[in-house]
């Protein structure tokens, strides 16, 4: 598991929500150190035009072969994140099988027995305390990681 002291690229993917999530998306941003770089990845589960400040994907770019025709996709799965994290509270089989691709050092998630197989890292918390306090818990206990 890498040190966050000496981590320099940080991913998040999660499934667009609504605006309140969006915004803790931001402060989420916010509380990552200015010096790494952080990349985020938006997944609309919807076929409507949803409008996000991030680069996004749905599952009509899912090709038969299961493969996604998105440069956003495939820069994620190519990546070398020392942190990715995923920032939903649900489960979804799409961004699961994101996690699977992806070549990150440590993937950071919430607390579920059917997800312990995608990360090495799993924030346990109640969820109606909110996404904002979800992204104060995933930084308290990764900058906590020496």
């Amino acid at each position: 598991m890498p040190n966050y002291a000496d981590a320099s690229h940080m991913g998040i993917i999660y499934t667009y929500g609504d605006e309140k999530k969006e915004e803790s998306i931001n402060e989420l941003i916010k509380l990552i150190d200015d010096e790494k770089q952080v990349d985020v990845l938006c997944y609309i589960n919807s076929k409507e035009i949803v409008t996000t400040k991030h680069p996004s994907f749905q599952i009509d770019q899912l090709n038969n072969w299961g493969k996604f025709n998105s440069k956003e996709v495939e820069y994620f799965q190519n990546a070398n994140f020392d942190f990715l994290i995923h920032f939903d509270f649900e489960e979804d089989e799409i961004v699961q099988s994101l996690l699977r691709q992806t070549k990150a050092k440590c993937r950071v998630g919430f607390h579920s027995e059917n997800t312990i197989q995608y990360y090495e890292l799993m924030i346990s918390m109640n969820k109606s305390a909110g996404s904002a306090n979800f992204a104060k818990q995933i930084m308290k206990y990764i900058k906590a990681i020496k």
